[in-house]
């Protein structure tokens, strides 16, 4: 029993120190826009979380697991033509 609580303990401070990072995208200006993105960044390896939004993508990557904003960069490309114009991290 004291082996599950410390890995259930282990588990949620990993949960709760993941960092999330909110890209800004220039030219997503609707639902059908925000859709199509969603659809390419959030198939990505490695997010714990993602979300999308009209003019915004947010993620959290896996514990362990890097992502750079090339890649998210990219991923949003695949979409159409959209530019990320700002990040911003947070805990």
């Amino acid at each position: 029993m004291k082996k599950l609580l410390a890995v259930t303990a282990l588990l949620l401070s990993q949960t709760a120190l993941a960092e999330t990072i909110t890209y800004e995208v220039e030219g997503m200006h609707c639902g059908s826009c925000a859709k199509s993105i969603k659809a390419q960044v959030c198939k990505m390896d490695g997010l714990e979380k993602c979300d999308v939004t009209v003019g915004k993508v947010i993620v959290s990557p896996k514990a362990g697991s890097t992502i750079s904003q090339d890649q998210i960069q990219a991923a949003i490309s695949k979409a159409g033509e959209y530019k990320i114009i700002n990040s911003s991290k947070s805990k």
